[in-house]
């Protein structure tokens, strides 16, 4: 398309407990702010940003689902079509971290068969000030991301620490699949382009 800002675009699912951060985590992403007011997401929010790597410039859509139990029968259909999917648990709460093989069987069920996940501990700036309030260590997510060939970042929506590099290894792999032909990025495929930037909502799930 004449004009276009990018090469394609990538869905990308960011899927986990209410609670978790994971909206406060895209909004660290995407516009570098900190909201320490947000509330739960209620469904499901689209956001978009174009990321360049040494050799395409790609447009993420990074869908935001609601952890609560009351949406996951609605959320499940957005991860259709998906090429990633961030897996994202609080360091500081065990059940988070218990419920992530729920949420990896679901991505499982419904996204590509080659969709690429990443698991991500957040909150990693609580433990750093007060390691008493963590809750799951560094070897046990390492040991969860090797058996399910995932890699494992601890970030903080707080801080920043680790977003962008947990978010960039995604994309490198997608983009290494793109590239090998083990993932379509033509306009017919599952994933729809869009031309502009969508600002995200403020609210944190």
């Amino acid at each position: 398309m004449l004009g276009r800002k990018f090469d394609y675009s990538l869905k990308v699912v960011v899927v986990g407990d209410s609670g978790v951060g994971k909206t406060c985590l895209l909004i660290r992403f995407i516009r570098d702010l900190w909201d320490e007011d947000s509330q739960p997401t209620l469904g499901v929010e689209f956001m978009t940003k174009i990321v360049s790597t040494e050799k395409h410039r790609i447009q993420l859509q990074l869908w935001d689902t609601a952890g609560q139990e009351l949406f996951r029968s609605v959320t499940r259909g957005y991860y259709r079509g998906s090429a990633g999917a961030l897996l994202v648990f609080d360091l500081t709460n065990s059940d988070s971290f218990a419920n992530i093989n729920r949420w990896l069987q679901d991505v499982k069920d419904v996204a590509r068969a080659d969709v690429v996940t990443l698991l991500i501990g957040n909150k990693v700036d609580i433990c750093e000030a007060n390691p008493e309030k963590r809750q799951v260590t560094r070897q046990e997510a390492e040991d969860f991301a090797k058996q399910h060939n995932m890699k494992y970042f601890e970030t903080s929506a707080k801080t920043g620490v680790q977003i962008n590099e947990a978010i960039n290894a995604c994309v490198d792999v997608i983009e290494a699949n793109v590239a090998s032909g083990t993932y379509d990025v033509t306009p017919n495929s599952d994933n729809v382009d869009f031309e502009q930037e969508e600002k995200p909502h403020s609210t944190c799930c």
